[in-house]
């Protein structure tokens, strides 16, 4: 060995902390720079100013927070009470107080458990809202619950932090939302005793009552001062019994009195004694006058401000954007500017997000019978046509924007003044779809109850593209259904095929392959019937791999061959790709490899004719299995490479992976242990990165690779 004439040190002496360069010769200066660091989490809503005692309930919070840590478990307390009690109040204020013990931050979500009209929101949703806000990109948070939820307590894990789950309706809403860390507090809200969750987590049970006389009339006293209430004492003792110790009706009261100092309180008392039809009370019984409470705010509105709130009572979604509210009061976004102001200071709508606006759940409902008594049923009835129509009419450019280069069969809308949203770009699209996912299954809904069927069909249809994606394969079968049945009671043929074939793919992506092909055969009689042969073909393709999965291979042959025909018959040079990929498929599980390669090298051919570049992959990785299969183990390494370099080369990331690891398993059987090791992790981490559920299945497989 020669001399060396450069002595290069790779060691550091001492404790390293921060960064630290190893290198050769530097000439010039060395930069550090920093990143802003991770992304902390405060998502609390503001605390009310207005908040009395309630001490009890707030000790048992912080016993449990500063309980024993030692076994493991997630802390977790339940605050149940009747609508209106303050469990929500409590819990924000509470946890406003314990800020400083929580450093990496609070997520907070309403789980909608109580809405009278709008779902509650799923699991699934509300972990995607908790992985935004731990700074996961959209593209990376996993479709389905396990996979979130798994990715959720990985990023929490021995984070200290503080999860509230506020208006959540039953255990089952609650479980996949638990961190798996002692370290996280949940605090869940409820109208329901949640004794699940005592039972089986653990849980602290916080049961709130309405307000004892002494602390609603201290609650009073925050608003009004007690010189006020000491100078109208049976007044004051009267509006208390009418608001029941609930204080959400005591701070309604309260913000009248305070906007009209010098309106008696006798007389507010009298309206909440006289007001005929009063909300009721929920579980607590009885007549509380939050009714009369309401009506105070909603009389006092401006009449652009009353329509308005009458109007966003009808809508059954949780929430509504600015377009969408134009849409169903018949205004510009800039008319209703002032209205919507109005109606946020007199705290009658809340805007817990920037652009979208709602109702407390007892105001919801308070505004939906304000609209059935002073608004006339004609009116009702066109301002929830507009809302549907621009939901529709927006929903079906997202749907053209992505999808329409693929769709032979478009339906046409429904006459409309309305205008809907049009797309420059696959993600503005997609953005869009994702906030308006579940006032779209709303109003999906609400136009079959009202039997205006053409929207009851037409918006699940233009909803398959999300649904596929993000793998929300439940809704896409709930609005299916709806919309068959509406298609059905319309007559319209072409409608029923389509939805049939496509609610076949949805069973599909469930792995319901029996029903999959149960539903794409009901389809076929309804293209016959329209004379419809392309799309006749698709399906026939459709049912043949259904088929095929369900190991029913000598069943699909018949209908393979016979999309073939038709492919070839109108000169279709897109579907003779998936035809022959199909039939090559089938053939090799079949063991039948002579037939098999020719129809995988048409469909090489047709795809690459039509540029269809997804589709060659498949039909390479098809290829490469058919060769391992057949005992062509070297052609199989080799294709295997060639389809993940195409793959890799158009960023089909999914198909990156699937061919990652089919290489791995070759290179295991050829005992090339290292490269199996190598292609399997790759695989692993591109199924990560994407969270599909594949990446459990290949990480059993490193587990199962021989150590040498």
């Amino acid at each position: 060995m020669g001399e060396k004439t450069d002595c290069v040190g790779n060691e550091v002496a001492a404790p390293v902390q921060g960064p630290v360069v190893q290198a050769g010769s530097i000439h010039g200066d060395v930069h550090f720079h920093r990143g802003t660091g991770p992304l902390v989490p405060r998502q609390l809503p503001g605390a009310t100013r207005h908040f009395v005692n309630r001490a009890v309930e707030q000790d048992m919070l912080t016993t449990l927070l500063a309980g024993a840590r030692g076994d493991g478990v997630v802390l977790l307390s339940t605050i149940d009470g009747t609508a209106g009690v303050g469990k929500s109040t409590l819990a924000v204020h509470w946890a406003h107080r314990m800020r400083d013990r929580f450093p990496d931050g609070e997520l907070y979500v309403n789980l909608r458990g109580f809405d009278p009209i709008a779902e509650p929101m799923t699991p699934n949703e509300a972990l995607g809202r908790f992985l935004a806000a731990l700074d996961v990109a959209l593209d990376r948070i996993p479709p389905s619950d396990d996979a979130r939820a798994a990715m959720f307590r990985s990023l929490v894990h021995e984070k200290r932090m503080l999860v509230l789950l506020d208006n959540a309706r039953t255990a089952d809403q609650v479980r996949a939302l638990l961190p798996g860390t002692r370290t996280c507090l949940v605090v869940v809200t409820s109208r329901n005793r949640l004794d699940a969750l005592v039972v089986r987590e653990g849980a602290t049970r916080v049961a709130l009552k309405v307000l004892p006389e002494p602390e609603s009339h201290d609650l009073l006293a925050h608003y009004l001062g007690r010189d006020r209430l000491a100078a109208e004492r049976d007044a004051v003792a009267e509006i208390l019994s009418h608001c029941a110790g609930l204080p959400l009706a005591l701070g309604v009261v309260a913000v009248r009195a305070v906007e009209f100092e010098d309106f008696p309180l006798d007389e507010l008392a009298e309206e909440l004694r006289n007001e005929r039809e009063r909300l009721d009370a929920l579980d607590a019984g009885g007549e509380t006058g939050v009714r009369a409470v309401f009506s105070w705010s909603y009389h006092s509105l401006s009449d652009e401000a009353a329509r308005l709130f009458r109007l966003m009572g009808l809508p059954t979604g949780p929430d509504i954007g600015p377009d969408a509210l134009a849409a169903l009061a018949d205004r510009t976004k800039r008319d209703l500017r002032r209205p919507l102001a109005e109606l946020l200071r007199a705290n009658l709508i809340e805007q817990r997000e920037r652009g979208r606006y709602c109702f407390h759940d007892l105001l919801r409902s308070y505004a939906a019978e304000c609209a059935a008594t002073d608004e006339s049923a004609d009116t009702r009835h066109a301002a929830i046509r507009r809302l549907l129509d621009f939901y529709l009419r927006t929903s079906a450019a997202a749907d053209h924007q992505t999808t329409g280069h693929a769709r032979h069969f478009t339906a046409e809308l429904p006459e409309s003044d309305i205008k809907g949203h049009t797309f420059d770009g696959d993600e503005a699209a997609m953005t869009w779809w994702e906030t308006e996912r579940h006032n779209l299954r709303a109003a999906i809904k609400q136009a079959s109850d009202l039997k205006w069927w053409e929207h009851s069909w037409q918006l699940p249809r233009s909803l398959m593209y999300p649904f596929h994606l993000r793998g929300y394969t439940d809704d896409w079968i709930e609005a299916y259904n709806i919309g068959i049945e509406a298609a059905r009671r319309l007559g319209d043929e072409a409608a029923q095929a389509n939805l049939l074939h496509e609610l076949g793919i949805a069973y599909y992506d469930r792995k319901d392959f029996d029903a999959a092909a149960r539903y794409a055969e009901m389809s076929l009689p309804h293209f016959d019937a329209i004379g419809d042969l392309q799309g006749r073909g698709e399906v026939l393709i459709a049912l043949g791999h259904a088929l095929m999965d369900a190991e029913r291979y000598e069943e699909a042959v018949q209908p393979l061959e016979s999309a073939l025909g038709i492919a070839e018959g109108v000169n279709d040079a897109f579907a003779q790709g998936l035809s022959h990929n199909a039939l090559g498929l089938l053939h090799a599980k079949l063991g039948r490899f002579g037939q098999a390669y020719p129809h995988f090298d048409q469909a090489l051919r047709f795809d690459r004719e039509v540029g269809e570049e997804i589709g060659e992959g498949f039909v390479l990785n098809n290829l490469a299995n058919a060769y391992f299969d057949s005992g062509r183990v070297d052609e199989a390494i080799d294709t295997h490479r060639q389809a993940l370099e195409f793959r890799r080369k158009i960023r089909h990331r999914q198909g990156e992976g699937a061919s990652l690891r089919a290489l791995g398993r070759v290179l295991q059987h050829v005992g090339s242990l290292e490269g199996a090791r190598q292609a399997l992790q790759e695989a692993l981490a591109v199924f990560e990165e994407l969270g599909h559920d594949e990446a459990a299945e290949v990480r059993a497989e490193l587990d199962g690779l021989p150590t040498s």
